[in-house]
């Protein structure tokens, strides 16, 4: 079976990584419905509209609601084997 250059190891393992909360989300193995649940159970309240807005640049977003996404997805990319948190938090720039 052919993998994507994001499933592979070494990149994977990039601890230079600052990705942006869309970035983050498209090399997840999550939907949007998987991380709006996630975000709830971080204390998030997007609707799921608003999340996915914010994902693609639609919407801006509080930093409390981006720091609450990012530590969703940097769950989820870590359980992937990224290492170091890779999604920005909105005081990383």
């Amino acid at each position: 079976m052919a993998t994507s250059r994001h499933s592979e190891p070494d990149d994977r393992r990039d601890e230079g990584l600052e990705l942006s909360l869309g970035d983050g989300f498209a090399r997840t193995r999550i939907s949007v419905e998987q991380l709006w649940t996630r975000q709830i159970g971080l204390g998030g309240n997007l609707t799921q509209d608003q999340l996915e807005a914010g994902l693609h640049d639609q919407r801006s977003l509080g930093t409390y609601d981006h720091d609450v996404l990012a530590q969703a997805l940097n769950e989820q990319l870590m359980d992937q084997g990224y290492v170091n948190h890779p999604v920005s938090y909105s005081d990383r720039g």
